[in-house]
C-alpha cells in the first residue's frame, strides 16, 4: 500500500545517551479480514536516525499511526515506545527520559526471570493473561495492570514487546564467551556428558563469532528471532543455535542467570554454555521446560503488533478476535518448529506404547487361584490398560464397574472383580499437575531425574497418556503441546528406571509431593499415568508380584497416618515398606497409593 502523504513527529532526547530512533511495522501488510497467521505480524525495525543526548529532531513518516521505538545507541537497549498518532497531537512529541530506561531495565529483569523460572506464579499468571485473553484490544490494559500489581509501574505489553524484541534480535543481549560441545545421543547406557570443547562462541560489540578450536576457522553469526545462524544455515548445514536463558539452580548457582544455546552444527547436535565441562545434560529438557514462556513471549510481540496495525482498519480487530485460536496455534506451530532443532535429545528413544482408549478386551491370565491381584487404576474415560501383569481394567467415569477376568489354574474358574473408579479429574487438574511438576523439576529435581537417565520413555510421548482424561478436560488436552508434557515424561522415565532402587524412586517422588503440596487429583493423574505407561521390566515385576489383600491394606493403613501437608510422608512409607523382604513393585505401589489418596476425596 503506497501512501504519498507525509506526517511529522518530534523526538526530544532528555537522557545523557545517544539514542537510535526506529520506525516499526509488521512483516506483512494488514488486511481485512485480518490474517490469523502470527508470522505476518513479526515486528520489523527500520532505523530512521541517531539523536545525540539533549537534542530534539523532527521526523517524517508515511504512517498516520507510527509505532516508534527509541533505543540506546551503545547497545540498542530499548528505552521508550511512542505511538505517533496524527489524530492525537499530544502524541506527536515523543520525549525520551531517564526514568524510561529504568522502566525497561525492570522489564528486562522480569523477562529473564520468567525465562529462567517459567513455573513460578509470576510467570504462569503472565502466560495465562496473554494466551487466554479473548479480546486482543483489552490485552494492553490487562498486562499494564499485571505489571502494576507486580511493582513495575508504567509498563504495558508494548514495553514488554520491545524488550523481548531486543532480547531475541540484538547480539548485545548475548554478550559473553561460550564454550561449544558436540552432543552424543543417549543410549540405554544413559547420557554421555561431553568433555571436549569443539568451538568457542564470542559475542561482543554487537558481533558473534563462532571459532572451531581445531582449525581455528571462524565464521560470523547473525541473530534473528532468538536463533544464532551462520549464513545460509539449515537444519543440516552450518550453525543454528537457539537461545535459552537459564539460571544455574541445577548447578547449585540459583542467583546466576545467563544465556545458553542448543542446536546443530551441520546437522549434528551441539550446545554452548558460559562455563566449561557440562555438569548435567540440561540441554535434554531445557527448551521443552521453557516452551510455555517461549510461546507466550512470541505471542506478546506478534499480538501487540497485530493490534497496532489493525486498529485503523474497520472490522479488522473483530475478525482477529474471531480467529484468535488460529492465531494462537500458529504461534505454537512456530515454537514447535524451533523446538525440533533446539532440543538435541528430544527425539531419542521409542514412543511409549499408549493405552488403548474405548476398547474392551477379556484376557486370560495365569495366576494361582489363592492370589489376590488388586490394582485400581482410576481415570475418567473408557480405557483399557493392558500391562500383562494380572489385570485388564475397564474404567468409566465415576462409576463402579465389573471386570470379568478368567483365572486359569488347574481348573477354569471365572472370577468377578468389582473395580471402583472414582478419579474425578476436573478442568484445570491436568494443567495444574504439569505446572507443579515443572516447578519442582526447574527448582530442585532435574539433577536427580537426569542422573544416568536411560531413555526408556520418550519425553514427548507423555502427552499420549494424558489423552485418557480428554473427556474430563478436553480444553486442556486440545491445547496441550508435546513439549509441555516433558516434565511428566521425565518423572515417569525416572520412576521406571530399574537401575535405581524402588525405595530411592519413591523417596524422590515424595519430594515432589512435599513441594507441590497436593493431596488429591493431580497426584492421582501422575500415579495413574505411571501405571498406564508401558515398560517391560515394571510390567513383569507387577505380573510376578504376590501379596494378599490384608498385606496391601496394612500398607494403606500405614500410609493413612499422614494427610494434608504431611501427605509426602505417606510416600516415604511406601519407599521403606517391604513384603517378605521384597520391595513393592513400582506399579503396584502406584496403584496402592491411588487407593490411599481416594480415602480422602470429598
Amino acid at each position: 500500500m503506497t501512501n504519498s502523504t507525509t506526517y511529522t513527529f518530534n523526538v526530544t532526547n532528555q537522557t545523557t545517551d545517544k539514542v537510535i530512533v526506529y520506525s516499526t511495522f509488521s512483516k506483512a501488510e494488514p488486511t481485512n479480514p485480518a490474517s490469523t497467521n502470527a508470522a505476518d505480524y513479526q515486528p520489523i525495525y527500520k532505523k530512521m536516525a541517531e539523536l545525540d543526548a539533549g537534542k530534539a529532531q523532527n521526523f517524517n513518516t508515511s504512517l498516520p499511526l507510527a509505532r516508534i521505538v527509541i533505543s540506546r545507541a551503545s547497545d540498542d537497549f530499548p528505552i521508550t515506545l511512542g505511538i505517533a498518532d496524527q489524530l492525537d497531537t499530544s502524541s506527536l512529541n515523543i520525549k525520551v527520559q531517564p526514568n524510561d530506561l529504568l522502566l525497561t531495565q525492570q522489564v528486562w529483569s522480569f523477562y529473564q526471570h520468567i525465562n529462567a523460572q517459567p513455573y513460578t506464579p509470576t510467570a504462569l499468571n503472565f502466560q495465562d493473561i496473554l494466551i487466554n485473553t479473548t479480546d486482543p484490544t483489552q490485552l494492553n490494559d490487562k498486562i499494564a495492570d499485571y505489571f502494576n500489581q507486580n511493582g513495575i509501574n508504567g509498563a504495558d505489553i508494548g514495553t514488554f514487546s520491545m524488550v523481548a524484541y531486543w532480547a531475541k534480535n540484538s547480539l548485545f543481549a548475548l554478550t559473553g564467551k561460550y564454550y561449544c560441545y558436540q552432543i552424543t545421543s543417549p543410549s540405554t547406557g544413559g547420557f554421555i556428558l561431553p568433555t571436549e570443547v569443539i568451538a568457542t562462541l564470542t559475542v561482543q560489540n554487537g558481533q558473534a563469532i563462532y571459532t572451531d578450536v581445531n582449525s581455528n576457522a571462524s565464521k560470523p553469526l547473525s541473530y534473528i528471532q532468538g536463533q544464532l545462524q551462520s549464513q545460509g544455515a539449515t537444519s543440516s548445514t552450518g550453525v543454528q543455535l537457539t537461545t535459552i536463558i537459564r539460571d544455574f539452580t541445577w548447578e547449585n548457582k540459583p542467583d546466576e542467570i545467563a544465556n545458553c544455546f542448543s542446536g546443530t552444527l551441520n546437522g549434528t547436535a551441539i550446545v554452548a554454555q558460559p562455563y566449561q565441562d557440562p555438569a548435567l545434560p540440561w540441554y535434554a529438557i531445557s527448551y521443552d521446560m521453557v516452551y510455555g514462556t517461549y510461546t507466550a513471549i512470541n505471542y506478546a510481540m506478534m499480538i501487540d503488533m497485530a493490534v497496532h496495525v489493525l486498529k485503523s482498519i474497520p472490522g479488522a480487530l473483530k475478525s482477529l478476535a474471531d480467529g484468535l485460536s488460529k492465531f494462537s496455534q500458529s504461534v505454537k506451530d512456530f515454537a514447535n518448529k524451533v523446538g525440533e532443532s533446539a532440543n538435541p535429545s528430544s527425539s531419542v528413544g521409542g514412543d511409549v506404547d499408549p493405552i488403548n482408549v474405548d476398547i474392551d478386551v477379556d484376557v486370560d491370565i495365569d495366576v494361582d487361584i489363592d492370589v489376590d491381584i488388586d490394582v485400581d487404576v482410576d481415570v475418567d474415560i473408557d480405557v483399557d490398560i493392558d500391562v500383562d501383569f494380572g489385570v485388564v481394567v475397564d474404567v468409566d467415569v465415576d462409576v463402579d464397574i465389573d471386570v470379568d477376568i478368567d483365572v486359569v489354574t488347574d481348573v477354569d474358574i471365572d472370577v468377578d472383580i468389582d473395580v471402583d473408579t472414582d478419579v474425578n479429574v476436573e478442568p484445570g487438574v491436568i494443567t495444574g499437575a504439569l505446572n507443579k511438576l515443572g516447578h519442582w523439576i526447574m527448582t530442585k529435581a532435574a539433577p536427580a531425574l537426569l542422573e544416568l537417565a536411560t531413555i526408556q520413555f520418550a519425553f514427548q510421548s507423555a502427552d499420549k497418556l494424558l489423552e485418557a482424561w480428554r473427556q474430563a478436560d478436553e480444553k486442556a488436552i486440545d491445547a496441550l503441546q508435546p513439549a509441555q508434557s516433558t516434565g511428566l515424561g521425565l518423572l515417569l522415565n525416572y520412576m521406571l528406571q530399574d537401575n535405581k532402587k524402588v525405595s530411592i524412586r519413591w523417596t524422590t517422588f515424595s519430594s515432589f509431593v512435599q513441594q507441590s503440596q497436593d493431596q488429591g487429583q493431580q497426584l492421582e493423574v501422575v500415579l495413574s499415568s505411571l501405571v498406564q505407561a508401558k515398560n517391560d521390566t515394571a510390567d513383569n515385576d507387577a505380573k510376578n508380584w504376590r501379596w494378599t489383600s490384608d498385606e496391601q491394606n496394612a500398607v494403606i493403613k500405614s500410609m493413612s497416618k499422614y494427610t494434608a501437608n504431611d501427605t509426602y510422608k505417606a510416600f516415604q512409607v511406601l519407599a521403606s515398606t517391604t513384603i517378605s523382604g521384597k520391595d513393592i513393585p513400582v506399579k503396584i505401589g502406584a496403584a496402592t497409593a491411588i487407593k490411599y489418596l481416594k480415602q480422602y476425596e470429598g
